[in-house]
């Protein structure tokens, strides 16, 4: 439980970080515009501050930053054959990860680049158009938000556990809320294979993950899993993400892949980042950091090296909706350290480290 000194400590970094977005004055800087206030002035530093900790980014290390300002990307653009060397690159970098566990992986013999996992959801979206999504409530509210505004059929599985045939699952692994393996994931790979019903595992902070996933994935019903390069290292506007499938699909996605018009650019970044990097490349190297934050803010360490889960610290004394950019956001107890894992120097000089 966290005390009341320790929330006024979090309330203190927020205000710090949001400040020293505004002046440029970030140790690492780069962050996305909901916390990155226009000016100084009180009330847009206030503003900001209050979604510091929501994000869902990548740690931004500043050795792989280095790395990729050195790259000169643009010779890929001249490459025809740098997708495929990406994905037949990519599930032995993924299966070498030491801090989990993927048994039959190789079961998913059709690899394709993803622009962004959003690109494998809505193609997933698409070719289950007819039948009710199903999602558990703190999920990626991407999901719901997409969902409800072009008119599909879907519901929460916490509001009704009975899966049926003609449903069509997704759950991210570690899950997405809580950075360990949601309660229900075994339960949900069973009853989806006792129903037929397809289910995609998003294993979108894998990489970043602490032996918290231990899988099989020879499940008749895990159709596809995806993966986000995005959400491992600091290069999320560059769309990097890959899907991974038993069968070969038909659908625009693939369609893209074997036309051969995929972003080479990002692909020719991700191939030099799996390359450079280990997949546990971040958790070895911020675990004792993660360890650090959440003693000093009460925190509870999750599976995934960058979010601990704590009160929101935003609730109190507000008037508006607390749910960041969605009403199915409903992630406001998971706290992202990255920003304090990148401005040590920052926080030391101001005495809150």
């Amino acid at each position: 439980m966290q005390t009341a000194e320790q929330i006024n400590l979090i309330r203190r970094i927020s205000w710090a970080l949001a400040k020293a977005s505004a002046e440029d004055c970030l140790d690492t800087p780069g962050e996305f515009v909901w916390a990155y206030p226009n000016n100084s002035q009180f009330w847009e530093v206030r503003a900001r501050s209050h979604s510091i900790f929501s994000s869902g980014n990548a740690i931004k290390d500043s050795t792989v930053i280095d790395f990729v300002n050195s790259l000169s990307l643009s010779e890929h653009l001249r490459d025809c054959w740098i997708v495929n060397k990406f994905q037949e690159a990519f599930p032995s970098w993924i299966a070498a990860g030491t801090r989990y566990r993927l048994h039959n992986l190789d079961q998913f013999r059709y690899v394709g680049f993803s622009q962004g996992t959003q690109e494998s959801f809505l193609n997933w979206y698409m070719m289950h158009k007819d039948k009710r999504l199903r999602v558990f409530r703190g999920d990626y509210w991407w999901h719901m938000e997409i969902w409800q505004k072009a008119g599909f059929n879907w519901r929460y599985i916490d509001d009704d556990f009975d899966i049926q045939p003609g449903d069509a699952c997704i759950c991210s692994l570690p899950f997405a809320l809580t950075g360990q393996e949601h309660e229900r994931f075994k339960w949900l790979v069973e009853q989806c294979d006792r129903q037929g019903v397809d289910l995609l595992v998003d294993f979108i902070y894998l990489p970043n993950s602490n032996n918290v996933v231990d899988i099989d994935l020879s499940a008749d019903c895990i159709k596809e899993i995806t993966f986000s390069l995005s959400k491992t290292f600091p290069v999320q506007t560059a769309k990097i993400a890959v899907r991974m499938l038993k069968h070969k699909p038909s659908d625009p996605m693939q369609m893209s892949n074997d036309e051969n018009i995929c972003n080479r650019l990002s692909s020719g970044l991700a191939l030099s980042l799996i390359q450079q990097f280990p997949a546990d490349y971040m958790v070895n190297k911020y675990l004792d950091q993660q360890q650090h934050w959440c003693e000093r803010l009460g925190l509870q360490p999750t599976g995934v090296v960058h979010f601990g889960l704590g009160n929101d610290y935003t609730a109190t004394g507000r008037q508006q909706e607390t749910n960041y950019l969605s009403r199915y956001n409903e992630q406001q107890n998971r706290y992202n350290l990255g920003m304090l894992y990148e401005n040590q120097n920052l926080l030391k000089n101001l005495q809150l480290y």
